[in-house]
């Protein structure tokens, strides 16, 4: 019986494993559920922003409909009296419980003041007088001045007793709402700051709408500031609003913010003459507007007044978790109330976190590790019983690896060996000499051989060091070794700061001198590159013959695959008598590539040991 043998670290690898895997899929799982409760209550949420917008919205636009109803009932009457009014508005009075009072207040110039004051006390309580508020907050009688707009119509008269005969024209900030409705002849919304009810009114939003003598809404600024009659004036509890619109709608822990935009329409001041009546006196009738903006807290339900910059403050606290910044748009909505665009953002109190449990993700990692648990006790368990085992297999694969280890250094050498022979000879004749072929030599009807030799390289060579010559002439030679194995061509040898190139051999092929021809304008194109690279205005001359060549391999030592013949000879004349920057051919592969590049004939040069002969310098490629 074998010898019980101790337990290795190693041994509990399998069992490591599977617990780092049961823990880690627990651990992935659980951020899973978590990123599932977090995107499930951000969609609920987007739910509920939505729901609560779509309410406000439709609330608002309910309410002021009902404004703009009443204002159509007034144009489409010359005169209405104040029992018609009544009916008329009791209505919306009783369908809209946000819905204060309406009112029409009429304009009435300081010479008929007099006048209207005693109608009205006949027609509607013997104790009218326009009023306004002193800086005490009091009524009093309005002071003398060019135009008023007292409410004379209001209703329900009971708890709006202090609006009756009061002149709208005399606070300056809905004067300026007056004056912009005026000029516009659109409905103007703004808060309501209470100034017909004391000093500590509730907070609600006041909209006054326009009406002209003809009924229509006159086309120029100066016939509607001329045809004025009055404005039809509706007041909203700002409570009763968001109350009413988020009825039966789930606001817990939230805080909504409500504005109207900043700007309302105006048009362009005109360049009009000096009005009859002039603007009231010590009032801005050219400021701006205040918009209607409001902060309501769920958990109060209280409705306080607020100001754009509430905005920017309350948007870290957006109860969607995917918000990002800088804008943290996601709790932000806009609304279409009455034409215009208004803005709602939705923040939370810090008691929401409450709400935000997560007991599916931390119900998941429980069962996770419950089950890693099972397979990993069941694993250690075992190892002790095939300890033995494990022995022998792991010494018959350290075995196994010893040989596969031997063997793969052996085909390492191997390759190394392919990869030196490869370099010093063509690939086909590498593997004739591996096959112990001897006396390698034939001949090759068409070839086309291609000399470059850099110019100047002798004086470059003077300048700089041994090094820097080896390392540039390095990179050159470099970079045409890359263009021959592109273009398929076999690189013979370099002699100096020659290179020699052929294609067509060992291995025949048709397109061997439009192969060389792109590899020739590819060397043109890369010497200038190695130019801008080392600084230097390095240049190279081409010449390229196509023809019989003799190719072999010669010698024991440091053997080499060389080509021999007058096709070779020629192609070095070429280049030796070429132009800088330029690629010279002979008459034999200008006839060979004609129909594909285009030529420039140099005509006839005396060549040494030729004579003269007929040459072109190749210019590049014919485009189709």
């Amino acid at each position: 019986m074998l010898k019980k043998l101790p337990l290795s670290w190693s041994r509990y690898i399998p069992a490591g494993l599977t617990l780092a895997f049961g823990v880690g899929l627990s651990l992935l799982t659980f951020a899973l559920v978590w990123d599932w409760e977090d995107n499930r209550r951000d969609y609920e949420m987007q739910r509920r922003i939505d729901d609560i917008s779509i309410g406000i919205e439709r609330q608002i636009n309910s309410d002021l409909d009902s404004v703009l109803a009443l204002s159509d009932y007034m144009k489409a009457f010359s005169a209405v009296e104040r029992s018609s009014f009544a009916r008329f508005v009791a209505r919306p009075l009783a369908v809209h419980p946000s819905l204060q009072l309406l009112a029409w207040a009429p304009r009435v110039p300081n010479s008929e003041r007099g006048n209207y004051e005693a109608k009205a006390r006949t027609e509607t309580d013997p104790s009218f007088e326009i009023t306004e508020r002193d800086s005490r907050g009091g009524l009093r009688q309005a002071l003398q001045r060019s135009e008023y707009f007292p409410a004379i119509y209001v209703e329900p008269t009971a708890g709006n007793e202090t609006a009756l005969g009061f002149d709208l024209a005399s606070h300056p900030e809905i004067r300026v709402a007056l004056d912009r409705g005026r000029d516009t002849g659109e409905m103007i919304v703004t808060n309501y700051t209470g100034v017909t009810q004391g000093n500590s009114p509730e907070l609600g939003l006041l909209a006054i709408v326009p009406i002209y003598g003809n009924s229509i809404k006159p086309t120029t600024l100066a016939s509607r500031r001329q045809l004025l009659e009055g404005f039809v004036v509706g007041v909203f509890r700002g409570k009763d609003i968001f109350q009413t619109s988020l009825k039966g709608r789930n606001t817990d822990y939230l805080t909504i913010y409500l504005a109207s935009d900043a700007s309302q329409k105006q048009e362009a001041p005109s360049r009009l003459p000096q009005r009859e009546i002039p603007v009231l006196k010590n009032l801005p009738a050219d400021g701006q507007i205040q918009p209607f903006a409001v902060l309501f807290q769920s958990a109060s339900q209280q409705v306080l007044p607020a100001s754009v910059a509430v905005e920017r403050a309350l948007r870290p606290d957006c109860p969607i978790l995917d918000n990002p910044g800088p804008d943290y748009t996601a709790c932000k909505r806009r609304l279409k109330i009455s034409g215009r665009q208004w803005s709602l953002y939705v923040s939370a109190t810090p008691e929401i976190r409450k709400t935000r449990k997560h007991w599916r993700s931390w119900g998941t990692l429980t069962m996770g590790m419950l089950w890693t648990l099972i397979p990993v006790t069941y694993m250690l368990t075992a190892l002790s019983r095939t300890a033995q085992i494990e022995k022998l297999a792991r010494e018959r694969i350290r075995q196994a690896e010893q040989l596969q280890a031997a063997y793969l250094q052996l085909e390492l050498e191997q390759a190394k060996s392919e990869q030196l022979l490869l370099n010093v000879l063509p690939a086909a004749i590498a593997l004739r000499l591996k096959d112990n072929e001897h006396n390698i030599a034939e001949s090759f009807a068409e070839v086309t051989v291609m000399f470059a030799d850099i110019v100047g390289f002798t004086e470059l060579s003077s300048r700089i060091s041994a090094t820097a010559v080896v390392e540039v002439l390095n990179d050159i030679f470099s970079a045409f070794d890359h263009l021959a194995d592109r273009h398929g061509l076999e690189k013979i040898k370099t002699i100096g700061d020659a290179y020699m190139v052929v294609g067509g051999l060992p291995t025949p092929r048709e397109d061997h001198a439009e192969a060389i021809a792109n590899m020739a304008i590819d060397m043109l194109h890369e010497i200038r590159i190695l130019s801008l690279e080392h600084s230097e205005p390095f240049s190279i001359r081409i010449g390229i013959c196509s023809g019989p060549v003799v190719a072999g391999v010669i010698g024991l030592k440091k053997f080499i695959y060389d080509l021999w013949g007058d096709t070779v000879n020629i192609a070095s004349r070429m280049e030796s008598h070429g132009i800088t920057g330029c690629i010279q051919v002979t008459a034999e592969t200008y006839e060979l590539l004609k129909d594909k590049y285009t030529f420039e004939k140099r005509g006839a040069i005396q060549v040494k040991g030729k004579g003269y002969m007929v040459t072109y310098l190749m210019t590049g490629k014919k485009e189709y």
